[in-house]
């Protein structure tokens, strides 16, 4: 494969590297912080990967503690600029996820930063959401790609459920990329009818990438179509609530009151479709007391999870989605007296003087599931 002009990709901010390529027989020079520990490593690590990809380049790294994966993200990114071509990969095996698993906690973790990426599964959330959108400047959406591409094939996320957040408008350029990740799903921003979703799923046909689809509703048509929406497809397993955006659309302010609409309008159009409503992104990061007011609100109109933009989020929003002892406890005693008057012959079970019928079963049999879930 040849490379027809100079490029580069990457930062020299911390954990990261510049990387620049240009027409050559193969130099590979390095400038690193420890260059005698790393520097014949890092040159046997990308003339390893020119060799697989076919490429003869000359390179140079500047590298300010990146990690195998960011250094090879770069690399990747810096060669599809200089030759015009893909470079050759293979898909990452990422084994599928429940539709209804639990996803209290989704963080959003800018898709142009390693120092970010690399820590992400010591903290703990539902879902880590790789941003390709909001947080990444448009002249970084190219390297970003690369970069979460790679951290998706190499990094061990834990037991959080990996999304990819994408930009609706560059779609296309995003899915070829990541598809080699194999994320176990796709976050779709504005979405605002179902024949969005339907285009979504062409491109990921022509990608060939198999994955769960959450779209964000966070405008006043996308709160209007959120039955549509909802229904669009099998692979949409929850609506999402984006309240920035949604008082931008609407000229109003981010107040509960203002706020309590587009909810409900989104949490009725989840529940109806059998899916999770997923609420917005609390944006006051020293502000524990007011994230989790907020949550217990949700948690009581019904909503499954929330999103977050800070790790220090996570465990407030955890804990309000938890079942109380108290509720965990009155849900053991219904249930105890519905199996003891089945076993008694009875037909109607009572607890303190009132009736259990099934839908109080049920809501029982909820909270400790969800106890024995969120544990």
């Amino acid at each position: 494969m040849k490379v027809m002009e100079e490029a580069q990709a990457g930062t020299l901010n911390p954990r990261d590297c510049q990387i620049s390529v240009a027409p050559g027989n193969g130099t590979v020079k390095v400038a690193s912080k420890t260059p005698s520990l790393y520097e014949e490593y890092i040159q046997n690590m990308v003339r390893g990967k020119l060799e697989e990809y076919g490429v003869e380049a000359d390179v140079t790294v500047e590298e300010n503690g990146a990690i195998d994966y960011v250094i090879m993200a770069r690399l990747e990114a810096a060669l599809v600029k200089a030759t015009r071509n893909d470079m050759p990969d293979k898909k990452a095996r990422r084994g599928k996820t429940a539709k209804d698993r639990p996803r209290r906690s989704r963080l959003y973790v800018p898709g142009n930063n390693p120092r970010f990426i690399n820590s992400v599964a010591v903290y703990g959330c539902d879902c880590t959401m790789l941003d390709l959108e909001d947080s990444v400047p448009l002249e970084q959406k190219h390297d970003s790609r690369y970069l979460v591409k790679n951290a998706l094939q190499s990094m061990d996320f834990g037991r959080s459920e990996i999304w990819v957040r994408i930009n609706k408008e560059l779609a296309s350029d995003d899915m070829r990329v990541i598809t080699h990740g194999s994320p176990h799903g796709i976050c779709v921003p504005k979405v605002e009818s179902s024949e969005d979703i339907e285009v979504i799923e062409k491109i990921m046909a022509e990608a060939n990438l198999d994955c769960h689809i959450m779209p964000i509703l966070e405008t006043a048509k996308g709160i209007a179509n959120a039955r549509e929406i909802a229904r669009a497809s099998e692979r949409v397993v929850a609506l999402a609530f984006g309240a920035e955006d949604y008082t931008r659309d609407t000229g109003g302010r981010r107040t509960w009151d203002a706020l309590m609409y587009p909810r409900f309008a989104l949490l009725i159009a989840a529940k109806a479709s059998g899916i999770q409503a997923l609420d917005t992104i609390y944006p006051h990061i020293d502000d524990e007391e007011g994230l989790r007011e907020e949550t217990m609100r949700i948690v009581e109109m019904g909503f499954d999870g929330k999103g977050t933009i800070h790790p220090g989020q996570i465990e407030p929003i955890h804990e309000c989605f938890m079942p109380s002892p108290e509720e965990v406890e009155k849900a053991k005693q219904i249930i105890s007296a519905i199996e003891e008057a089945r076993k008694s012959g009875d037909g109607v079970a009572t607890l303190d003087g009132r009736m259990i019928d099934l839908p109080v079963e049920m809501k029982a049999r909820r909270v400790l599931k969800l106890a024995e879930l969120y544990k």
